[in-house]
Protein backbone atom coordinates (compact mmCIF):
# COMPACT_ATOMS: atom_id res chain seq x y z
CA UNK A 1 0.00 0.00 0.00
CA UNK A 2 1.48 3.57 -1.06
CA UNK A 3 0.38 6.38 0.90
CA UNK A 4 -0.09 9.77 -1.10
CA UNK A 5 -0.44 13.54 0.34
CA UNK A 6 -3.98 14.48 -0.77
CA UNK A 7 -3.57 17.86 0.50
CA UNK A 8 -1.26 21.15 0.24
CA UNK A 9 1.35 20.41 2.67
CA UNK A 10 1.24 24.47 4.10
CA UNK A 11 -2.56 23.38 4.85
CA UNK A 12 -2.82 22.86 9.19
CA UNK A 13 -3.56 19.42 9.64
CA UNK A 14 -2.59 18.32 6.76
CA UNK A 15 -0.88 14.59 6.33
CA UNK A 16 -0.23 11.37 3.85
CA UNK A 17 -3.53 9.24 3.52
CA UNK A 18 -3.41 5.67 2.27
CA UNK A 19 -5.65 5.12 -0.97
CA UNK A 20 -6.30 1.32 -2.24
CA UNK A 21 -6.15 1.09 -5.95
CA UNK A 22 -9.74 -0.17 -7.79
CA UNK A 23 -9.53 -4.06 -7.74
CA UNK A 24 -10.17 -3.39 -12.04
CA UNK A 25 -7.08 -1.80 -12.33
CA UNK A 26 -5.14 -4.66 -13.94
CA UNK A 27 -8.03 -5.41 -16.33
CA UNK A 28 -8.29 -1.92 -17.58
CA UNK A 29 -3.98 -2.25 -17.44
CA UNK A 30 -4.42 -5.06 -19.84
CA UNK A 31 -6.56 -3.25 -21.83
CA UNK A 32 -4.72 -0.63 -22.81
CA UNK A 33 -1.98 -2.84 -24.02
CA UNK A 34 -1.66 -3.43 -27.90
CA UNK A 35 -4.53 -5.71 -29.09
CA UNK A 36 -2.89 -8.91 -30.38
CA UNK A 37 -2.84 -9.75 -34.37
CA UNK A 38 -4.54 -12.57 -35.37
CA UNK A 39 -3.23 -15.52 -36.91
CA UNK A 40 -4.68 -17.68 -40.08
CA UNK A 41 -4.84 -21.21 -38.98
CA UNK A 42 -2.51 -23.38 -40.87
CA UNK A 43 -3.55 -24.70 -44.25
CA UNK A 44 -5.24 -28.59 -44.35
CA UNK A 45 -3.16 -29.60 -46.95
CA UNK A 46 0.78 -28.80 -48.18
CA UNK A 47 0.39 -26.85 -51.48
CA UNK A 48 3.52 -25.54 -53.91
CA UNK A 49 3.89 -24.33 -57.15
CA UNK A 50 3.90 -27.43 -59.99
CA UNK A 51 7.08 -27.18 -61.86
CA UNK A 52 5.28 -29.13 -65.03
CA UNK A 53 2.15 -26.60 -65.21
CA UNK A 54 3.47 -23.39 -62.99
CA UNK A 55 0.22 -23.23 -61.20
CA UNK A 56 -0.62 -24.33 -57.42
CA UNK A 57 -0.73 -27.46 -56.83
CA UNK A 58 -2.60 -28.62 -53.41
CA UNK A 59 -1.46 -31.99 -52.02
CA UNK A 60 -4.49 -33.34 -49.66
CA UNK A 61 -3.12 -37.25 -50.40
CA UNK A 62 -3.27 -39.84 -48.05
CA UNK A 63 -4.70 -37.61 -45.27
CA UNK A 64 -7.84 -39.54 -43.94
CA UNK A 65 -10.20 -37.09 -44.73
CA UNK A 66 -13.53 -37.89 -44.82
CA UNK A 67 -14.91 -34.60 -46.05
CA UNK A 68 -13.44 -32.00 -49.15
CA UNK A 69 -11.36 -29.52 -46.77
CA UNK A 70 -12.45 -25.87 -46.61
CA UNK A 71 -10.21 -22.97 -46.89
CA UNK A 72 -8.28 -24.65 -49.78
CA UNK A 73 -6.14 -21.36 -51.42
CA UNK A 74 -7.40 -19.71 -53.87
CA UNK A 75 -5.38 -20.00 -56.63
CA UNK A 76 -5.39 -23.98 -56.41
CA UNK A 77 -5.08 -24.80 -59.89
CA UNK A 78 -4.21 -28.70 -59.30
CA UNK A 79 -6.48 -30.82 -56.01
CA UNK A 80 -5.04 -33.90 -55.29
CA UNK A 81 -7.71 -35.53 -53.06
CA UNK A 82 -6.93 -39.30 -53.87
CA UNK A 83 -5.95 -41.82 -51.03
CA UNK A 84 -8.53 -40.58 -48.67
CA UNK A 85 -12.27 -42.14 -47.61
CA UNK A 86 -14.64 -40.09 -48.71
CA UNK A 87 -17.73 -41.69 -49.32
CA UNK A 88 -19.61 -38.90 -51.17
CA UNK A 89 -19.00 -35.45 -52.57
CA UNK A 90 -21.82 -32.84 -52.46
CA UNK A 91 -22.24 -30.36 -55.17
CA UNK A 92 -21.21 -27.98 -53.25
CA UNK A 93 -17.92 -28.98 -52.21
CA UNK A 94 -16.02 -27.39 -54.71
CA UNK A 95 -17.71 -23.75 -54.69
CA UNK A 96 -14.51 -22.03 -53.19
CA UNK A 97 -11.65 -22.99 -55.78
CA UNK A 98 -11.25 -20.91 -58.53
CA UNK A 99 -13.11 -21.24 -61.61
CA UNK A 100 -9.79 -21.91 -63.62
CA UNK A 101 -8.66 -25.37 -61.26
CA UNK A 102 -7.82 -27.40 -64.39
CA UNK A 103 -6.71 -31.33 -62.63
CA UNK A 104 -8.65 -33.11 -59.80
CA UNK A 105 -7.91 -36.54 -58.80
CA UNK A 106 -10.22 -38.05 -56.35
CA UNK A 107 -9.12 -41.49 -56.94
CA UNK A 108 -8.25 -44.13 -54.53
CA UNK A 109 -11.47 -42.89 -52.15
CA UNK A 110 -14.75 -45.05 -51.28
CA UNK A 111 -17.33 -43.28 -53.97
CA UNK A 112 -20.12 -45.26 -54.95
CA UNK A 113 -21.90 -42.41 -57.10
CA UNK A 114 -21.20 -39.65 -58.62
CA UNK A 115 -22.46 -36.90 -60.72
CA UNK A 116 -20.92 -34.01 -63.01
CA UNK A 117 -22.66 -31.49 -61.14
CA UNK A 118 -20.50 -32.02 -58.32
CA UNK A 119 -18.31 -30.39 -60.80
CA UNK A 120 -19.90 -27.51 -62.77
CA UNK A 121 -18.37 -24.83 -60.54
CA UNK A 122 -15.00 -25.93 -62.50
CA UNK A 123 -16.14 -25.18 -65.99
CA UNK A 124 -12.15 -24.82 -66.49
CA UNK A 125 -11.32 -28.94 -65.43
CA UNK A 126 -9.91 -30.24 -68.08
CA UNK A 127 -8.63 -33.75 -65.89
CA UNK A 128 -10.97 -35.83 -63.74
CA UNK A 129 -9.84 -38.65 -62.03
CA UNK A 130 -12.68 -41.20 -60.69
CA UNK A 131 -10.31 -44.34 -60.97
CA UNK A 132 -9.78 -46.82 -57.80
CA UNK A 133 -13.04 -46.11 -56.36
CA UNK A 134 -16.10 -48.30 -55.99
CA UNK A 135 -18.67 -46.42 -58.15
CA UNK A 136 -21.57 -47.93 -59.46
CA UNK A 137 -22.98 -44.95 -61.63
CA UNK A 138 -22.04 -42.13 -62.90
CA UNK A 139 -24.46 -39.44 -64.05
CA UNK A 140 -23.82 -37.24 -66.00
CA UNK A 141 -25.97 -34.23 -65.08
CA UNK A 142 -24.27 -30.97 -65.80
CA UNK A 143 -21.93 -30.03 -68.70
CA UNK A 144 -17.55 -29.90 -68.20
CA UNK A 145 -17.12 -28.36 -71.39
CA UNK A 146 -13.50 -28.30 -70.68
CA UNK A 147 -12.85 -31.81 -69.78
CA UNK A 148 -10.22 -33.73 -71.79
CA UNK A 149 -9.53 -36.74 -69.53
CA UNK A 150 -12.20 -38.82 -68.04
CA UNK A 151 -10.58 -41.86 -65.62
CA UNK A 152 -13.07 -44.27 -64.48
CA UNK A 153 -10.88 -47.31 -64.01
CA UNK A 154 -11.52 -49.92 -61.59
CA UNK A 155 -14.35 -49.22 -60.68
CA UNK A 156 -17.92 -51.58 -60.68
CA UNK A 157 -19.61 -49.83 -63.59
CA UNK A 158 -21.86 -52.46 -65.34
CA UNK A 159 -23.00 -49.96 -67.92
CA UNK A 160 -21.11 -47.32 -69.92
CA UNK A 161 -22.05 -43.50 -68.36
CA UNK A 162 -23.89 -41.48 -70.69
CA UNK A 163 -21.42 -39.14 -72.16
CA UNK A 164 -23.44 -35.78 -73.24
CA UNK A 165 -21.84 -32.82 -71.99
CA UNK A 166 -18.55 -33.66 -72.76
CA UNK A 167 -17.37 -31.76 -75.80
CA UNK A 168 -13.67 -31.63 -75.62
CA UNK A 169 -13.39 -35.57 -73.95
CA UNK A 170 -9.90 -36.70 -75.41
CA UNK A 171 -9.70 -39.45 -73.36
CA UNK A 172 -11.71 -42.15 -71.74
CA UNK A 173 -10.48 -44.46 -69.56
CA UNK A 174 -12.97 -47.64 -68.50
CA UNK A 175 -10.45 -50.63 -67.77
CA UNK A 176 -11.29 -53.43 -65.21
CA UNK A 177 -14.79 -52.71 -65.26
CA UNK A 178 -18.00 -55.14 -65.62
CA UNK A 179 -19.28 -53.98 -68.76
CA UNK A 180 -20.60 -57.16 -70.92
CA UNK A 181 -22.04 -55.29 -73.85
CA UNK A 182 -22.39 -51.45 -75.22
CA UNK A 183 -25.15 -49.91 -77.66
CA UNK A 184 -24.60 -49.19 -80.83
CA UNK A 185 -23.10 -45.91 -81.69
CA UNK A 186 -21.94 -45.59 -78.00
CA UNK A 187 -19.29 -42.84 -77.94
CA UNK A 188 -21.62 -40.46 -80.54
CA UNK A 189 -21.02 -37.57 -77.93
CA UNK A 190 -17.68 -37.68 -77.86
CA UNK A 191 -16.34 -37.28 -80.99
CA UNK A 192 -13.09 -35.74 -80.36
CA UNK A 193 -11.85 -39.16 -78.18
CA UNK A 194 -8.37 -39.99 -79.22
CA UNK A 195 -6.99 -42.85 -76.38
CA UNK A 196 -10.13 -44.98 -75.46
CA UNK A 197 -9.41 -48.09 -73.01
CA UNK A 198 -11.51 -50.43 -72.08
CA UNK A 199 -9.49 -53.52 -71.53
CA UNK A 200 -10.67 -55.98 -68.74
CA UNK A 201 -14.06 -55.43 -68.51
CA UNK A 202 -16.35 -58.51 -69.83
CA UNK A 203 -17.15 -57.71 -73.75
CA UNK A 204 -18.38 -60.64 -75.51
CA UNK A 205 -19.47 -59.26 -78.49
CA UNK A 206 -19.49 -55.90 -79.98
CA UNK A 207 -22.15 -53.91 -82.88
CA UNK A 208 -20.44 -53.29 -85.80
CA UNK A 209 -21.26 -48.89 -85.39
CA UNK A 210 -20.33 -48.76 -82.08
CA UNK A 211 -17.57 -46.64 -82.73
CA UNK A 212 -19.14 -44.78 -85.16
CA UNK A 213 -17.63 -41.29 -86.02
CA UNK A 214 -14.40 -41.49 -83.94
CA UNK A 215 -12.28 -40.70 -86.90
CA UNK A 216 -9.59 -38.79 -83.81
CA UNK A 217 -9.52 -41.96 -82.32
CA UNK A 218 -6.01 -43.18 -81.86
CA UNK A 219 -5.38 -45.98 -79.34
CA UNK A 220 -8.05 -48.48 -78.92
CA UNK A 221 -7.28 -50.96 -76.06
CA UNK A 222 -9.71 -54.07 -76.09
CA UNK A 223 -7.61 -56.61 -74.48
CA UNK A 224 -8.70 -58.77 -72.09
CA UNK A 225 -11.85 -59.19 -72.68
CA UNK A 226 -14.24 -62.15 -73.22
CA UNK A 227 -14.56 -61.20 -77.25
CA UNK A 228 -15.49 -64.38 -78.94
CA UNK A 229 -15.51 -62.57 -82.43
CA UNK A 230 -15.59 -59.02 -83.97
CA UNK A 231 -17.98 -57.71 -86.90
CA UNK A 232 -15.84 -56.77 -89.99
CA UNK A 233 -16.61 -53.39 -90.24
CA UNK A 234 -15.65 -52.42 -86.88
CA UNK A 235 -12.45 -50.08 -87.79
CA UNK A 236 -13.85 -48.85 -90.63
CA UNK A 237 -15.03 -44.92 -89.11
CA UNK A 238 -11.37 -45.18 -87.19
CA UNK A 239 -9.07 -43.25 -89.92
CA UNK A 240 -6.42 -42.18 -87.75
CA UNK A 241 -6.22 -45.27 -85.89
CA UNK A 242 -2.52 -46.37 -84.61
CA UNK A 243 -2.83 -48.74 -81.76
CA UNK A 244 -4.94 -51.59 -81.63
CA UNK A 245 -4.88 -54.16 -78.37
CA UNK A 246 -6.55 -57.30 -79.14
CA UNK A 247 -4.82 -59.74 -76.59
CA UNK A 248 -6.01 -61.79 -74.22
CA UNK A 249 -9.43 -62.10 -75.87
CA UNK A 250 -11.08 -65.59 -77.28
CA UNK A 251 -10.79 -64.86 -80.63
CA UNK A 252 -10.70 -67.60 -82.94
CA UNK A 253 -10.53 -65.79 -85.89
CA UNK A 254 -11.22 -62.28 -87.93
CA UNK A 255 -13.23 -61.88 -90.77
CA UNK A 256 -11.96 -60.71 -94.57
CA UNK A 257 -11.48 -57.68 -94.86
CA UNK A 258 -11.66 -56.43 -90.82
CA UNK A 259 -8.31 -54.71 -91.36
CA UNK A 260 -9.26 -51.53 -93.62
CA UNK A 261 -7.66 -51.96 -96.95
CA UNK A 262 -3.73 -49.44 -97.43
CA UNK A 263 -4.46 -48.52 -93.26
CA UNK A 264 -1.19 -48.73 -91.81
CA UNK A 265 -0.86 -49.59 -87.91
CA UNK A 266 1.80 -48.56 -85.60
CA UNK A 267 1.26 -51.49 -82.81
CA UNK A 268 -1.43 -54.32 -82.94
CA UNK A 269 -1.36 -57.30 -80.24
CA UNK A 270 -2.80 -60.44 -81.04
CA UNK A 271 -1.11 -62.72 -79.23
CA UNK A 272 -2.94 -64.76 -76.17
CA UNK A 273 -5.73 -65.58 -78.29
CA UNK A 274 -7.38 -69.25 -78.98
CA UNK A 275 -6.76 -68.77 -82.60
CA UNK A 276 -7.95 -71.81 -84.68
CA UNK A 277 -5.64 -72.20 -87.66
CA UNK A 278 -7.84 -73.73 -90.57
CA UNK A 279 -9.07 -71.98 -93.84
CA UNK A 280 -10.84 -69.44 -91.69
CA UNK A 281 -7.56 -67.92 -90.54
CA UNK A 282 -5.95 -67.69 -94.08
CA UNK A 283 -7.22 -63.72 -93.75
CA UNK A 284 -5.23 -63.39 -90.80
CA UNK A 285 -2.18 -65.05 -91.94
CA UNK A 286 -2.03 -63.03 -95.00
CA UNK A 287 -2.45 -59.67 -93.11
CA UNK A 288 0.51 -60.48 -90.49
CA UNK A 289 2.73 -61.31 -93.25
CA UNK A 290 2.01 -58.34 -95.60
CA UNK A 291 2.10 -56.10 -92.02
CA UNK A 292 5.06 -58.12 -89.87
CA UNK A 293 6.39 -54.68 -88.66
CA UNK A 294 3.13 -53.79 -86.90
CA UNK A 295 2.51 -57.00 -85.08
CA UNK A 296 3.93 -57.29 -81.38
CA UNK A 297 4.21 -58.34 -78.15
CA UNK A 298 3.07 -56.92 -75.14
CA UNK A 299 5.50 -58.03 -72.08
CA UNK A 300 2.88 -58.30 -68.71
CA UNK A 301 3.63 -57.08 -65.57
CA UNK A 302 5.29 -53.70 -65.89
CA UNK A 303 4.54 -50.28 -64.81
CA UNK A 304 4.85 -49.49 -68.85
CA UNK A 305 4.11 -51.73 -70.74
CA UNK A 306 7.01 -52.83 -72.74
CA UNK A 307 6.65 -54.23 -76.51
CA UNK A 308 8.52 -55.93 -79.17
CA UNK A 309 8.09 -56.98 -82.68
CA UNK A 310 6.98 -60.48 -82.15
CA UNK A 311 4.55 -61.65 -85.89
CA UNK A 312 6.15 -65.21 -84.65
CA UNK A 313 4.44 -65.00 -81.41
CA UNK A 314 0.93 -65.22 -83.11
CA UNK A 315 0.40 -68.87 -81.74
CA UNK A 316 -2.43 -71.47 -83.20
CA UNK A 317 -4.19 -72.75 -80.10
CA UNK A 318 -6.42 -75.61 -82.59
CA UNK A 319 -6.43 -77.99 -84.19
CA UNK A 320 -4.19 -80.11 -82.35
CA UNK A 321 -1.93 -80.58 -84.85
CA UNK A 322 -1.83 -76.67 -85.08
CA UNK A 323 -0.77 -76.32 -81.40
CA UNK A 324 1.66 -73.74 -80.39
CA UNK A 325 2.43 -73.22 -84.08
CA UNK A 326 3.30 -69.58 -85.21
CA UNK A 327 0.19 -68.28 -87.26
CA UNK A 328 2.71 -67.20 -89.85
CA UNK A 329 3.94 -70.20 -90.27
CA UNK A 330 0.71 -72.46 -90.53
CA UNK A 331 0.13 -73.95 -93.99
CA UNK A 332 -3.11 -73.03 -95.16
CA UNK A 333 -4.59 -76.15 -98.10
CA UNK A 334 -7.73 -74.30 -98.39
CA UNK A 335 -7.87 -74.28 -102.77
CA UNK A 336 -6.77 -70.60 -102.63
CA UNK A 337 -4.43 -69.89 -105.40
CA UNK A 338 -1.38 -68.09 -104.69
CA UNK A 339 -1.17 -69.89 -101.04
CA UNK A 340 1.97 -72.19 -101.77
CA UNK A 341 3.87 -68.95 -103.74
CA UNK A 342 2.66 -66.93 -100.02
CA UNK A 343 4.55 -69.97 -97.94
CA UNK A 344 7.02 -69.96 -99.73
CA UNK A 345 7.95 -66.01 -99.75
CA UNK A 346 7.22 -66.20 -96.18
CA UNK A 347 9.90 -68.41 -95.59
CA UNK A 348 12.48 -66.69 -97.41
CA UNK A 349 11.44 -63.50 -95.38
CA UNK A 350 11.23 -65.11 -91.86
CA UNK A 351 14.99 -66.29 -92.27
CA UNK A 352 15.95 -63.07 -93.15
CA UNK A 353 13.86 -61.55 -90.24
CA UNK A 354 15.41 -64.27 -87.44
CA UNK A 355 18.61 -62.01 -88.10
CA UNK A 356 16.92 -58.57 -87.93
CA UNK A 357 14.66 -59.39 -84.77
CA UNK A 358 17.94 -59.96 -82.00
CA UNK A 359 19.14 -56.54 -83.39
CA UNK A 360 15.57 -54.92 -82.51
CA UNK A 361 15.84 -56.25 -79.35
CA UNK A 362 19.19 -55.00 -78.31
CA UNK A 363 17.86 -51.83 -79.81
CA UNK A 364 16.00 -49.69 -76.61
CA UNK A 365 12.84 -50.63 -75.97
CA UNK A 366 9.50 -49.37 -77.87
CA UNK A 367 6.71 -47.87 -76.13
CA UNK A 368 3.47 -47.66 -77.42
CA UNK A 369 1.09 -44.95 -76.14
CA UNK A 370 0.37 -46.26 -72.58
CA UNK A 371 -3.13 -46.55 -71.46
CA UNK A 372 -2.21 -46.48 -67.72
CA UNK A 373 -3.50 -44.30 -65.13
CA UNK A 374 -2.79 -41.20 -63.59
CA UNK A 375 -2.46 -39.40 -67.10
CA UNK A 376 -1.00 -36.26 -66.61
CA UNK A 377 1.23 -36.52 -64.22
CA UNK A 378 0.92 -33.59 -61.42
CA UNK A 379 3.92 -33.33 -58.96
CA UNK A 380 2.99 -35.86 -55.87
CA UNK A 381 6.18 -35.26 -53.17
Amino acid sequence: MRRIQLCPAHQPGCRPQAVRFPALLPLILAALQPAAVPTEPPPPCPWEMNKVKDIVEVNCTGQDLGAVPVSLPEDTGILLLNANRLLSVSTAAFQTLPEDTGILLLNANRLLFISTATFQTLPALQVLDLSDNGLQAVLTEAALPSLKELLLSRNALEALPALQGLPALTRLALAHNKLQALAPAAFRAVLQLQDLDLRGNALRTLPEDVFMGLRALKDLDLSDNALEELPRGLLQDLVTLETLWLSGNRLRALPSGFFPEGHLFAYVFLTENPWHCDCDLVYLRSWILRNEGSVYEPERGLGKTKVEVAPEKVLCQSPSEHLQKPIIRFKPNCGHVGDAEEEEEYEFHYEESTLIYPLLASLSPVYPPSSEEPTTAPHTP
